[in-house]
């Protein structure tokens, strides 16, 4: 279940008029490209068949093309090849709701190394960027300061967290009118980061 902004809706307006203003600055081109840059790469590297063969040379260069921190890599590539390919078909190409993936996938002990909350949004996002995603402390941020950052029970399992992320992320999407998730995760940087106040933007 998604989480409705908790402030008014012309003050989210204001910080889309203002966002939109500064996509014709190279403040959010270099963001944009910083976190995308790669993401051509990326996606064919996701690619079914490419997964099922994929080489520790290639998994390492689909951790680089990523818009996540690459503190993680070495703990990632610790993982043997074999577990990686499967982990990585499972969670991308499967026959199953995106539910029951995330958590076989993150909670019933997991499947990879390294194979965290951050991640599983990057990979599921780079394949499907219209359905999918970041989540990051930038996305926590951008969701809160439109109080829209959902609540979790104590023992919430991480699938049950990502679901209602990801619903919320979408639907603010949908509200925002932006063209894909990655605008939308442009949109909630540049709030986090505290550049979408007027005084930023006049």
């Amino acid at each position: 279940m998604y989480t409705e902004p908790k402030i008014p809706q012309r003050t989210i307006q204001g910080f889309l008029e203002r966002f939109n203003l500064l996509q014709k600055t190279d403040a959010i081109a270099k963001m944009h490209q910083r976190k995308w840059g790669k993401a051509d790469r990326a996606r064919e590297l996701v690619q079914e068949e490419t997964i099922n063969n994929l080489t520790l040379e290639q998994a390492d260069e689909l951790y680089r093309c990523l818009p996540v921190s690459q503190r993680g890599r070495p703990l990632f590539l610790s993982n043997p090849i074999k577990d990686i390919r499967e982990g990585l078909w499972f969670l991308l190409w499967e026959q199953l709701m995106y539910e029951m993936r995330v958590y076989e996938f993150l909670d019933q002990g997991g499947w990879l190394k390294g194979g965290d909350l951050s991640l599983v949004a990057a990979l599921l996002c780079i394949k499907d960027p219209d359905l999918y995603g970041l989540i990051n402390t930038n996305t926590e941020k951008g969701l809160k300061a439109l109080g829209m950052y959902p609540t979790f029970e104590k023992n919430e399992s991480q699938a049950g967290r990502f679901q209602k992320v990801q619903e919320t992320l979408f639907y603010l999407f949908r509200l925002s009118g932006l063209r894909d998730l990655r605008e939308t995760d442009d949109f909630l940087e540049a709030l986090a980061k505290g550049m979408l106040s007027p005084a930023q933007t006049s």
